[in-house]
């Protein structure tokens, strides 16, 4: 790519492992093909390749800029070992964040089945109280009345809120588990 133009193009085409560039190019230099490089988004090791005639020193100024290596012309039997090894740290680092955001995931399952696990308790502790206030009023009020049934029915709905709030639990039990585990399960 001579251009900064065909550089963009390349690089929304796809994700790259590497870019190998020279230094000096006729309508834009290599620092700015690494400059556009990263602004584009890409971590792609960017590897320079110099001249004899320009000098070690440039080459030391392009890796201060952000290139992970150069290579100068007369000595390109340095290039399959750097490419195997940059390709190498490429995979490493790809697999690295790729286990950082299935942690992150972990994480959030367990936050969520904690906060389920912490809110279904406080629920309970309310079935609880509406389920002992139904009791007393079946008890205080004449078998086959119309608010014996009312307390009837508002004992029988927090036995049913109760049994879904045990479901919670459980799920939210065996979120934490598997989250702790490495795994999700329902």
């Amino acid at each position: 790519m001579d251009t900064p133009n065909s550089l963009k193009a390349v690089l929304a085409a796809g994700e790259w492992d590497l870019v190998i560039s020279d230094f000096s190019m006729p309508l834009f230099s290599g620092t700015d093909a690494l400059k556009l490089v990263r602004t584009m988004g890409s971590d792609a090791p960017v590897h320079f390749s110099v001249s004899g005639t320009m000098g070690e020193e440039t080459a030391v100024a392009a890796l201060k800029e952000g290139a992970q290596d150069y290579l100068v012309k007369t000595n390109l039997k340095r290039l399959v070992p750097a490419v195997q090894r940059e390709l190498r740290e490429v995979e490493e680092r790809r697999e690295r964040k790729r286990l950082e955001q299935h942690v992150q995931q972990l994480q959030k399952f367990e936050a969520i089945g904690r906060l389920a696990g912490g809110i279904a308790h406080d629920f309970n502790n309310t079935i609880g109280a509406v389920m002992g206030w139904a009791e007393m009023g079946c008890d205080e009020t004449q078998p086959g009345s119309r608010l014996h049934y009312r307390f009837e029915k508002i004992r029988d709905q927090a036995v049913w809120a109760g049994k879904l709030t045990a479901q919670l639990l459980t799920v939210s039990a065996r979120r934490q588990v598997a989250a702790t585990r490495g795994g999700v399960n329902c």
